[in-house]
């Protein structure tokens, strides 16, 4: 279930995060994980991330996000987008040309973990 603060997305960016929520799954250290989407658009910063969690409910303790993505861009700047997967405990900057929307951002972020789970 996508949370998303700060901005009001288009029906076919709630699709693609719906599809995306429905439909991608990864393997993690032997478990299978489901993908949530979050979105937090403010005037200054843009940030879309993707918690992947157990496919079934957490124990006595809770749980832990198996793998956390997130994704950052400033339309201030546009100086590309800068993205930290909790894998590898890493963030790198993508180059990208802008974004002309926040859905196109979030529909970019969605598309990219998309094509980085079918690897």
């Amino acid at each position: 279930m996508s949370k998303i603060i700060g901005f009001s997305p288009d029906s076919s960016t709630m699709q693609d995060i719906e599809e995306f929520e429905n439909k991608v799954m990864i393997r993690r250290k032997n478990r299978v994980l489901l993908g949530t989407v979050y979105a937090d658009i403010q005037q200054d910063q843009w940030a879309v991330a993707m918690a992947y969690n157990l496919s079934h409910h957490p124990g006595l303790y809770g749980h832990e996000h198996g793998l956390e993505v997130r994704y950052s861009y400033s339309p201030q700047t546009g100086a590309g987008v800068r993205m930290f997967r909790s894998d590898v405990d890493q963030e790198r900057t993508l180059d990208v040309a802008g974004f002309k929307s926040p859905d196109a951002f979030i529909r970019y972020a969605v598309d990219q973990e998309k094509r980085l789970a079918n690897e």
